[in-house]
């Protein structure tokens, strides 16, 4: 719950600190912030790790898509769409996973593939919503999200065997450390942070570590104590919380349709994600 409150919340956050920053200023702060910090705790945990240059590059590789890339995606995304909608990445990306992970040899079950054509289903209403005249959802916002959740999607699954070689906290800190660095490069020289409110750079202090410190670590914890098919079902109430949050704070209206459109998302994604028999605890 903590995990999928935080990740829920950021997208509102972002949406909110894109009127004092811009997008190049709240992922230079963000990576700067995370990276550190998850790197000091990777390292105090486990030591510096001594990888062959074939598992750094494979982390670096990695990271550069979830993190330079994903990032850069998203927040163009989020500012071009309303927050509610920019937060159903988190639905999207598990219905993703699935049909990229038959590129790679993964099976896919009956019940998977059913909620994925279920998520696919609503996910083409949401497409063709944004052909109505006034509708808050663009067809390019939208596209931009899409493509930043096929990059998370592909993190995810690279995650999965890089993590299990490696292990979880070392990979999610030097993958987001590497896979920052390009971005840092370019993005540092051309930032413009004059006359930023100083509430504006505790907001990115904010996201930094609650979205990409914190979280993480309780999604692996929660992972642990649950097991993984069950954990990624409440990956779901990321987007719903992200929803009404952005209703609440941000004043955003979404007309019913789309309400529809991403309840047959997360809909389709819970279903595809739901574990086929109950897991003990600590599974």
């Amino acid at each position: 719950m903590l995990t999928v409150t935080l990740w829920g919340g950021n997208i509102v956050l972002l949406k909110a600190l894109l009127s004092y920053l811009d997008a190049q200023s709240i992922n230079a702060g963000r990576f700067l912030v995370a990276g550190v910090v998850l790197v000091a705790l990777a390292v105090r945990a486990h030591g510096w790790p001594r990888w062959p240059a074939r598992t750094w590059l494979a982390v670096a590789g990695v990271g550069l898509l979830g993190n330079s890339l994903f990032q850069t995606l998203f927040l163009t995304g989020i500012n071009l769409s309303p927050a509610g909608v920019a937060g159903l990445v988190n639905g999207v990306v598990p219905v993703l996973v699935l049909p990229l992970g038959l590129l790679l040899g993964h099976r896919v079950t009956v019940k998977q593939a059913g909620g994925v054509g279920v998520a696919f289903l609503g996910l083409l209403g949401l497409l063709l919503l944004t052909r109505q005249p006034g509708t808050p959802v663009s067809l390019v916002g939208l596209g931009w999200l899409l493509l930043a959740a096929t990059c998370w999607a592909l993190y995810t699954l690279f995650n999965r065997s890089l993590s299990a070689r490696v292990g979880a906290l070392p990979f999610v800190a030097f993958s987001l450390g590497l896979g920052c660095l390009p971005y840092l490069l370019l993005a540092l020289p051309h930032l413009h942070v004059r006359g930023t409110p100083p509430l504006a750079w505790l907001g990115v202090l904010a996201s930094g570590l609650g979205a990409n410190v914190v979280a993480y670590l309780a999604w692996a914890r929660g992972a642990q104590v649950l097991g993984a098919a069950r954990t990624s079902v409440w990956n779901t109430l990321a987007p719903v919380i992200a929803l009404i949050l952005s209703a609440l704070l941000l004043h955003e209206h979404l007309p019913l349709p789309v309400w529809l459109a991403a309840g047959v998302i997360l809909g389709g994604a819970a279903w595809a994600n739901w574990p086929e028999r109950p897991a003990p605890l600590g599974g």
